[in-house]
């Protein structure tokens, strides 16, 4: 490692091995987006990988200070092997999800307009749950300006409870439904829909931003930003001007989400307000992006013998998450063995941490498989979840199911964090909701037919 903070020049040949690699694969997918239905949503995964573990080395190189360069190129050698089992994986998974569908419910005619008064209607139920569990205050379930330290709507223990997976399961489909909202707005609609929309928008939107999470604003923003990039008439520029626009201002919400989740966002309106809690507030970067500084932890600690492989282990505890604890309460907590490896442990809680930390995607391969296995198990995982985007955009002439690919493609880049269902819940619950109003409107358009045959 170099002396002074900079990027390492001893693992410049393997940076840009790793690179070039992303690089090819990138240029690749662009070029047969129109012949291959994974190219776009494998698009969404080079960028995620390009964000967690290639960005982090210019933008906080003093991180790395601490770690031999050895660990650092073992590293990129792992992202190497993930990048190239997941592009070797995509063509056959994708060929299984894609023959495998049926069009059983192609009589289904909802259009823009129509799901936009559904959504709003399912919106307004979760509204009215979520304000009852805050004493009835709808200013506090809206504009939750107090972070971490207030009320929330969905808020819960850690290990839930009786009744946590409903509180959960509202959560989530709330993040659905505000999600289909942004991506409804740039397909066609009338004057007044349009202005509904909009209004939606701006009424849901403050919610995610002082809620603190940034993986859940991200969750409700950048569905609704796919799909103006792929569905707006708008010019080439124009597109290329709102796109610099909107990360301009993602980063700047994460930089804020940083600064005030902890202490209350009303320090921000009235800095007089909570004078106790100002000596904490630092302005810095919006942080977030240390996957690949995770995963240096994860080979040191590996190397050093006290990280031990789950085989597995841990993509069960992940996918345990879909049982209720009130049906298992002994169910694997996720995560609690890394916060503990990484020093977040004796806390006088319920989970026995201070904090949890993700490990990253491909962190979290190693985990459960170590370091050639594991790359390679989070490639399947990534490319099964391409192969299942690609039956959806082969689908598009669904309005449905085209909102839903737009959702699963904006929480991609969550997914870098860790291939959970703490991520893809509202995918999944977007699922379920789009067969439901599918099989209700197969039904309808039958027995128009019947009646007029």
């Amino acid at each position: 490692m170099t002396d002074s903070v900079g990027f390492p020049e001893d693992l410049v040949p393997i940076y840009v091995m790793a690179s070039s690699i992303l690089f090819i694969l990138v240029i690749e997918a662009f070029l047969v987006r129109d012949k291959r239905a994974w190219s776009i949503p494998a698009l969404g995964v080079y960028a995620t990988i390009g964000a967690w573990y290639f960005v982090e080395l210019f933008y906080t190189p003093e991180n790395f200070l601490q770690f031999d360069s050895l660990i650092l190129e073992k590293c990129y050698w792992q992202i190497i092997i993930f990048l190239i089992s997941f592009r070797l994986f995509i063509p056959s998974l994708s060929r299984r999800f894609i023959n495998k569908y049926h069009t059983v419910f192609k009589f289904t005619t909802f259009n823009p307009e129509q799901l936009l008064i559904v959504l709003a209607f399912v919106w307004l139920v979760l509204l009215a749950y979520g304000v009852s569990r805050v004493n009835g205050n709808i200013a506090a379930a809206l504009f939750p300006v107090l972070g971490r330290r207030g009320i929330q709507m969905w808020g819960r223990s850690a290990t839930g409870g009786g009744g946590g997976f409903i509180v959960s399961s509202a959560g989530y489909v709330y993040t659905l439904v505000c999600a289909f909202f942004g991506v409804l707005l740039p397909l066609p609609m009338s004057k007044i829909f349009k202005f509904l929309n909009i209004l939606l928008i701006v009424i849901v939107l403050p919610y995610f931003i002082f809620l603190g999470t940034r993986n859940l604003l991200l969750a409700v923003i950048m569905p609704g930003y796919f799909s103006y990039a792929l569905f707006s008439r708008d010019s080439l520029w124009k597109k290329a001007l709102i796109s610099m626009a909107t990360f301009w201002a993602i980063n700047e919400l994460m930089t804020l989400i940083i600064t005030y989740r902890n202490i209350g966002f009303i320090g921000l309106f009235n800095p007089d307000f909570a004078p106790q809690f100002q000596e904490e507030v630092e302005e810095e970067g919006h942080l977030g992006l240390n996957m690949l500084e995770e995963l240096c932890y994860i080979n040191q600690f590996y190397q050093e013998g006290s990280l031990k492989l789950t085989y597995g282990g841990r993509y069960f505890a992940e996918a345990a998450n879909i049982i209720p604890r009130a049906i298992w309460p002994n169910k694997p907590l996720i995560g609690i063995d890394y916060a503990i490896l990484r020093g977040f442990g004796g806390a006088d809680n319920d989970i026995g941490v201070f904090a949890t930390v993700s490990t990253g995607l491909i962190g979290q391969g190693f985990f459960n498989f170590g370091p050639i296995l594991g790359p390679m198990g989070a490639a399947v995982l990534m490319a099964s979840w391409v192969s299942f985007m690609s039956r959806l955009w082969k689908q598009q002439y669904s309005t449905l199911r085209l909102g839903l690919f737009l959702i699963c493609l904006g929480l991609t880049f969550n997914l870098g964090r860790e291939f959970t269902l703490l991520v893809l819940w509202p995918a999944l619950f977007g699922y379920v909701f789009v067969l439901m109003v599918e099989r209700y409107g197969s039904k309808k358009a039958k027995g128009r037919f019947m009646s007029t045959s």
